[in-house]
């Protein structure tokens, strides 16, 4: 097991079955928000995605559920349905999984930490260490967002825990008073530029989804527009001509 003493996560293992067992039931559920995305690449609307954001008392459980547009699915169809559910004040992951049918690729991959934070059980047996204040993908999207109105946090550099590779992550703030060398932006707007460099690790998994496979890569772009309200309208992954942009949908 790569040299790691793991001790059994008894407390946060009970409560991460307990919680993912009402979450999906909605026998535990608290203040529930969904917010519709599209995704679009080259001009071209191809996945439709939905964000559930749901609040307990010092937790929130965010889902995003993946699945392209009926005309591209007939061809390769995929549906993927990402879960984290992390500390409410340090958006400090606490459980995760990934739900991923790619054509032919189908698992279910779901990680705990151990009570001490230190470690991390993966369901397929892997076992790693887990970096003090790390983040995963999605709950360092959301940190994010929760501390564009922040001028002062910015630079940044975060570490992103992503399927055991440990990923430095510099974010940068751009605003009206402190614009983009490419991108203007509405009065109310910021802009969070982050790129990731790869620190350490290597993956508990040698196949993995599309998602992780294009993020994990050196020097990725990940662009986030904020609002006023914290929640973010845009975001970008990759650079033109091959950038993705999610835009969200209005209801």
């Amino acid at each position: 097991m790569r040299g790691i003493e793991f001790v059994k996560p008894s407390t946060r293992f009970l409560m991460a079955v307990l919680l993912m067992m009402g979450l999906n039931s909605g026998g535990f559920a608290g203040e529930k928000t969904v917010i519709p995305y599209e995704a679009s690449y080259m001009g071209i609307a191809l996945l439709n995605m939905t964000l559930t954001w749901e609040e307990l008392d010092s937790t929130i459980q965010i889902t995003y559920n993946n699945q392209l547009k009926p005309f591209i699915a007939y061809f390769h169809p995929i549906h993927n349905i990402y879960r984290v559910h992390f500390n409410k004040e340090s958006y400090e992951p606490l459980f995760w999984s990934k739900k991923v049918s790619e054509g032919s690729m189908n698992f279910l991959l779901e990680a705990i930490r151990s009570d001490d934070g230190l470690n991390v059980q993966y369901s397929n047996g892997e076992l790693r260490s887990f970096p003090a204040d790390a983040l995963t993908v999605f709950s360092a999207t959301h940190f994010l967002a929760s501390k564009a109105n922040t001028p002062g946090f910015f630079p940044r550099i975060l570490k992103v825990y992503i399927d055991g590779e440990i990923w430095n992550a510099k974010a940068t703030r751009y605003s009206v008073t402190h614009p983009h060398p490419e991108i203007k932006l509405a009065p109310q707007q910021v802009l969070i530029q982050t790129d990731l460099h790869y620190l350490e690790g290597d993956r508990v998994m040698d196949e993995n989804d599309i998602l992780m496979d294009v993020i994990a890569n050196e020097g990725t772009q990940f662009m986030l527009w904020v609002e006023r309200d914290g929640s973010y309208s845009k975001a970008q992954f990759g650079k033109f001509p091959r950038a993705v942009v999610l835009k969200r949908l209005k209801k």
